[in-house]
């Protein structure tokens, strides 16, 4: 399923010898039995050529092993903070929960791919046929979700900040189980075509109709990439706009304020869908170039300057995905605040119990349903003065 064109080999692996089953994940350099990505990493006479630099090797692997092992554990601890009693009821929890899962999904097949191509493995999409069909549509599928999540939290966010008095209606938690589950069933959905279609052919995982290739290349490029980039960018622009008239606004007539803006708690959200637009669009960007060139058959220079760029981009892109809980942390203390609290949590219930010494003598004051308070003292002595003044009357009444 190659495209024919007057570019050298292994140069342009990438884009005119595509392999859909795993270039999902980034890479976009594999073919069935991994000969082209062994050629790829290792080979230096490539380096004669323009452009003389080669970004594939051990050193582009160990990234990546870094990025997914740090943004897994960042994933647990981002879904494990959603879970807090404060936090679980909102909104935002649960999509930052199923952002957690498919986010670690993302950069472990990634790793799982690039660890092939680095070691020149037997992929696992040439074992069966079954394999191949699994592994690319679950690839396209994680690969689609992650930003399609991104923008459910970005449009959650808009409405709660632009119409604030609908939120109570739309921004709810059970809505949001909602959208994020439509949007996990709509994936599965546009990822059956590629699941019927694809089968294993001589060690490669290919497509049995012309038509999946545009139908897979109109996934990546315009549903996974250009669809969420765009929204995800004017719904911030909007959010900014009114959370910085919103403050405007109150200083006009706050101008002491003892705690933040009630719009405090959206930033952090705000920042995490900026930044996921940032990690997105270079790889979108030169996706969208490359393959535009390659169908054009023009623009050599381009189409091999992004195939020798690919790591770089791949490897900001994966930011996206483990990047989420260090910006929550890192941006707001209330998030500090409920980390510290779960992991004191987890060591009270490794630490064993100690015996309560007995009670101590109760020194204290209580309140009052008005809210007013009284000392515990001041109580008993009242008790006991109205003890004495009744027995007092008592004994004025003896005859």
């Amino acid at each position: 399923m190659s495209t024919p064109s007057s570019f050298p080999g292994n140069q342009t692996s990438n884009f005119t010898e595509t392999d859909y089953a795993v270039d999902y994940v980034g890479n976009g350099n594999s073919s069935g039995n991994g000969e082209d990505e062994c050629d790829l990493c290792k080979d230096e006479s490539s380096l004669i050529e323009w452009p003389y630099f080669n970004l594939f090797g051990k050193g582009y692997w160990a990234i990546v092993l870094s990025i997914a092992i740090i943004g897994t554990i960042g994933n647990i601890v981002q879904f494990i903070m959603m879970s807090d009693s404060k936090l679980s009821s909102l909104s935002y929890s649960v999509y930052l929960k199923f952002l957690a899962v498919s986010d670690s999904l993302v950069l472990n097949a990634t790793l799982l791919v690039e660890t092939e191509t680095q070691f020149c493995l037997l992929s696992l999409f040439t074992i069966n046929d079954a394999l191949c069909k699994i592994l690319a549509s679950y690839g396209l599928c994680t690969m689609m979700l992650s930003p399609w999540l991104v923008m459910g939290l970005t449009l959650d966010r808009f409405v709660c900040v632009c119409y604030p008095l609908t939120r109570v209606r739309f921004c709810t938690r059970k809505k949001a189980i909602v959208v994020c589950s439509s949007m996990t069933v709509a994936a599965i959905l546009l990822i059956t075509p590629v699941l019927v279609l694809l089968k294993l052919e001589n060690y490669e995982c290919i497509s049995s109709s012309d038509h999946l290739d545009v139908y897979v290349m109109f996934i990546r490029l315009i549903m996974s990439s250009v669809i969420p980039c765009v929204a995800i960018l004017v719904l911030n622009i909007v959010i900014i706009i009114r959370i910085k008239r919103s403050n405007e606004f109150r200083n006009m007539f706050l101008r002491q304020r003892a705690d933040h803006t009630k719009d405090s708690a959206t930033r952090p959200l705000v920042l995490i869908s900026v930044l996921a637009f940032v990690t997105i669009l270079p790889y979108s960007a030169s996706t969208v170039i490359s393959r535009v060139f390659v169908l054009l058959q023009t623009g050599r220079e381009v189409v091999l300057l992004s195939s020798r760029l690919s790591p770089v981009f791949n490897v900001i892109f994966l930011l996206n995905f483990g990047q989420n809980v260090f910006i929550l942390m890192g941006s707001s203390q209330n998030y500090r605040r409920i980390m510290k609290r779960k992991l004191g949590c987890f060591s009270e219930k490794r630490t064993p119990t100690r015996q309560n010494p007995g009670p101590a003598p109760i020194v204290g004051s209580t309140e009052n349903a008005d809210g007013t308070s009284i000392s515990i003292n001041n109580m008993e002595d009242i008790s006991l003065s109205v003890a004495t003044a009744d027995t007092t009357r008592s004994d004025m009444t003896v005859p």
